[in-house]
């Protein structure tokens, strides 16, 4: 690991002339057919809390290494998508000192986690309910910019390919959609839209998994792919 654990009560010394910096990762999944965060659980003083999982940044190392070494040691998750969100820097956000956070979101597919992570140490909440759970300082702030950052990502991108499999009903992808934005669409105008954004492609393979086939579809890019002239509006 990059910080030893037990090096973690060594950078509050009040010597410090520096801010701390630290980076947050807010990891959104669809659970349950919702919006869920994957988060750390956290003990103090016999009190138990949620945050978001996080690590001071390791001296020497850039942002990408630091990301891919917190996400791996607080949840055993890999591989995700992944994307520099903001940087937290009020400096009474943590009572502990004065720490700027740089901030990520990253997107994950339950199936592909479920059965690594270890839930004695990491939970799954529900979005909706995030307001309602104890997180530590300004975490639920943090949470919520990102969900905002990923509702309009789906206007002009194809971020849905990082939460889908690679092939899939029109109606998963709009389900996805209806999650994570909380909105209902007409099926037959979220499809006129959708493919107004350019970013998907027909399979001509069908799902015959209902005795109702259906057509599957593929996005045209598994990368992220930034839409220049429509937006899903």
């Amino acid at each position: 690991m990059l910080i030893p654990e037990n090096k973690q009560f060594d950078i509050w010394s009040d010597e410090l002339t520096i801010p701390i910096l630290a980076l947050d990762i807010v990891i959104f999944t669809i659970y349950m057919g919702e919006l869920c965060v994957i988060v750390s659980k956290v003990e103090e003083n016999s009190i138990s809390w949620y945050s978001i999982p996080g690590w001071i940044v390791a001296k020497w190392f850039d942002l990408e290494k630091n990301f891919d070494d917190i996400l791996k040691r607080k949840t055993w998750i890999e591989w995700v998508y992944k994307e520099q969100l903001y940087t937290f820097w009020d400096p009474k956000r943590d009572p502990r000192g004065h720490v700027v956070a740089v901030c990520y979101y990253a997107l994950v597919q339950v199936d592909s986690f479920l059965t690594k992570v270890d839930f004695t140490k990491v939970d799954i909440l529900k979005y909706s309910q995030i307001d309602k759970t104890k997180l530590f300082y300004d975490h639920a702030k943090i949470i919520h910019y990102a969900k905002q950052r990923l509702e309009w990502k789906l206007e002009y991108t194809n971020i849905a390919a990082q939460i889908l499999p690679e092939k899939f009903k029109m109606s998963q992808l709009q389900w996805v959609y209806e999650i994570i934005t909380g909105k209902k669409y007409d099926k037959r105008n979220f499809q006129k839209k959708v493919f107004s954004l350019g970013i998907l492609q027909e399979t001509w393979e069908l799902d015959k998994s209902t005795n109702r086939p259906a057509k599957l579809y593929q996005f045209l890019e598994k990368d992220i792919q930034i839409v220049e002239k429509n937006s899903f509006v």
